[in-house]
């Protein structure tokens, strides 16, 4: 066996490869070709298989190099078919990786990593390469968001676990001026006096995936939150901040993470919904970030979608084909949605009514567009709720024109921003919804009420403070009957002949109609109002005339 070595290590001698070393941090391993006698038996097994076959003697020097001035682009051009035939294969499929890790390639980046293991890299060589890019990577967020001495020590970092025993100074410098470079952040002349960066105007139109939130967006967050009111802060921080898709992730994460430190789960639940509509812009180990939070918020569904919403995106094309794709994510979506549904609100009770029963409604009246109201925009995006969104969404698809009502202007921004979003003219009314209604000149066809809350003892301080701010009074169950009574005089008074109502949080409780409906729904039935529908906590009603909609 030793006599194998020592030829196997002229051979490698013979062919010129070079012998310098750069040791790891607390390893004896190389990023370069060890020195004779030091190989393994598979490697000198390649290496007597490899002799005949032509390769590139200065691959591996170069690939060094490429590595430590941080030249992803490079290193993630080294293809498997010119690798496996060097006789440093495992660490060349190693740098490869680490290119395309830092490319964002996760899943190519697994395959080389896989490839480096499978031709005789160990798992502590391969680690030691993976924290250097974490280190490059927390680097370029660093940079990212302004922080450039923090950038220079990650930078710094990730050439000292990778590169020890070289010229670590000058290197970093060259590797930080490389990565800011490609981040947009340098000038063209820019270069890194007495070690600091000299970063020029930044461009976030093309932003790099960043691991940590930024400090500006830190000291936003704790400004809203030392705020009068928190919502109008958040509001207008969001209006005038202009955020790209990753800082508003990170700044619905932060909400939603102070928020569940002060015990109210429901709103935090809401701005981790807010964080997720902007998961696209985001790396996937922020998606993994993100799952996490449902699952201490007890949404661990919603975990799993995340996961595999990552997943399927994230995918090489070499995995699945699109339609493959497609047909994978339709089908989970289709499951998921039938589960959600189960668990919806009023809102679907409605909406079930009118996929079937819609068409009656619009031909009786004659060409006029139907009026769809919703009293109560939704406050929170979470799981059974979401109404104004879903109820918009339908009438956008059905040419119905849809007005939503709330006594809370934070709520009605979010609609409005919304509606602006969803490209429609329908309308978000700022306003006590009775009152609303009560003023609402001529008729209205279908009407969605779920406005003032009764009093369950699960709301959280901040509902109630909204409560207090806008009617004066924290919830209360007999302003809740009253109001949604003062609702159904003004529906039983405007609705047209084929309209429809509904009311959410009400149901039946040893012959009588509890909550929301308490007062209203006796009083619309002793007007004539037939129930058509009653499950999810809802009642659906019509007038109960001959001319109402034909089951």
């Amino acid at each position: 066996m030793k006599r194998k070595q020592r030829r196997a290590a002229r051979r490698g001698k013979a062919k010129g490869v070079p012998v310098t070393t750069v040791a790891l941090p607390n390893s004896d391993e190389k990023l370069l070709p060890e020195p004779p006698g030091s190989y393994d038996q598979s490697t000198i097994e390649h290496l007597a298989q490899a002799e005949s076959v032509p390769y590139d003697e200065n691959l591996l020097e170069r690939a060094r190099t490429q590595w430590q001035f941080g030249d992803w682009r490079s290193l993630a051009q080294l293809e498997r078919d010119v690798l496996q035939h060097h006789p440093d294969r495992a660490k060349l499929a190693l740098l490869a990786a680490a290119g395309h890790m830092q490319q964002g390639d996760d899943q190519v980046a697994r395959h080389y990593t896989r490839l480096a293991q499978d031709w005789g890299c160990s798992k502590r060589l391969v680690s030691q390469i993976l924290i250097a890019g974490v280190h490059n990577t927390l680097g370029r967020a660093a940079a990212a968001a302004g922080q450039e001495p923090r950038a220079l020590r990650h930078f710094q970092s990730a050439i000292a676990t990778g590169a020890p025993t070289s010229a670590v100074g000058l290197l970093t410098r060259a590797r930080a001026n490389e990565q800011l470079a490609q981040l947009g952040l340098l000038s063209p002349a820019g270069v890194l006096p007495d070690g600091e960066p000299s970063p020029a105007k930044r461009d976030f139109s093309h932003p790099s995936p960043l691991r940590e939130p930024p400090s500006a967006i830190v000291k936003l967050v704790e400004a809203c939150f030392t705020a009068d009111d928190l919502l109008e802060a958040i509001d207008r921080t969001v209006e005038r901040s202009n955020f790209n898709g990753q800082e508003s992730f990170f700044f619905f994460l932060l909400i939603s993470d102070r928020l569940r430190t002060q015990k109210d789960k429901l709103t935090a639940l809401h701005f981790l919904n807010s964080a997720r509509e902007h998961l696209a812009a985001v790396s996937q180990h922020l998606c993994a970030v993100l799952a996490r939070r449902f699952i201490d918020l007890g949404r661990s569904e919603d975990a799993t979608d995340i996961l595999v919403q990552c997943s399927l995106s994230r995918m090489a094309e070499g995995d699945l084909s699109d339609g493959d794709r497609k047909a994978l994510e339709s089908s989970y979506k289709k499951a998921r949605t039938e589960r959600m549904a189960m668990t919806e609100h009023g809102h679907e009770v409605l909406l079930a009514y009118l996929r079937q029963h819609l068409a009656p409604l619009t031909d009786a009246l004659k060409g006029n567009k139907p009026v769809l109201i919703e009293i109560g925009t939704t406050r929170e995006n979470v799981p059974g709720q979401g109404s104004t969104r879903k109820i918009a969404e339908f009438c956008k698809e059905n040419a119905l024109h849809f007005i939503t009502v709330d006594m809370d202007p934070h709520n009605t921004r979010l609609a409005e921003n919304m509606f602006r979003e969803m490209q429609t003219t329908f309308e978000a009314v700022n306003m006590k919804g009775e009152d609303y209604l009560c003023d609402y000149s001529g008729s209205f066809d279908i009407v969605f009420l779920d406005a003032y809350d009764f009093d369950h003892g699960k709301h959280s301080k901040l509902r109630q403070s909204r409560y207090v701010k806008f009617l004066g009074a924290p919830v209360d169950d007999r302003e809740c009957h009253r109001m949604h009574l003062d609702c159904a005089r003004a529906v039983a008074e405007k609705l047209s002949r084929r309209g429809l109502v509904c009311i959410d949080d009400t149901w039946l409780e040893d012959g009588q109609w509890t909550a929301k409906g308490t007062l209203a729904m006796p009083y619309l039935i002793e007007n004539g109002f037939r129930i058509l529908d009653v499950r999810n906590r809802a009642a659906l009603l019509d007038r109960g005339c001959e001319a109402s909609v034909e089951s």
